[in-house]
């Protein structure tokens, strides 16, 4: 069996916005060509939110959190993988964007096959 981590930091100014039908997000889309079909098709993909303290919390994620200046503010962190290719996405539940508001976030992908 192999195994293998690939690590993506995400900065404010990387995101991007998106729009569906629920509001705006914000995402950031890598190109990955260790992320092949066949391990896409066969092999086993994990991803996490790595935290400043080392750990790891798989995707998706939720978190809540009182801001001074938003009010409560619960988030989703999901991914989306295909061949070639992860995307993270943020999604406030006011579907509020403050990209400034969102500092460096670190995601992992653990691979088997």
């Amino acid at each position: 069996m192999n195994t293998k981590t690939l690590r993506y930091p995400v900065f404010f100014n990387d995101w991007k916005v998106g729009t569906d039908d629920s509001g705006d997000y914000l995402y950031y889309t890598f190109s990955e060509p260790q992320l092949t079909r066949d391990i896409f098709n066969y092999g086993l993909i994990i991803p996490y939110m790595e935290f400043s303290d080392g750990t790891l919390s798989p995707l998706p994620f939720s978190d809540f959190w009182i801001d001074s200046t938003y009010g409560n503010i619960e988030e989703q962190v999901t991914c989306e993988i295909s061949p070639g290719y992860v995307t993270f996405i943020l999604k406030a539940d006011d579907h509020g964007i403050d990209p400034y508001h969102y500092d460096e976030y670190d995601f992992l992908l653990k691979l088997a096959w």
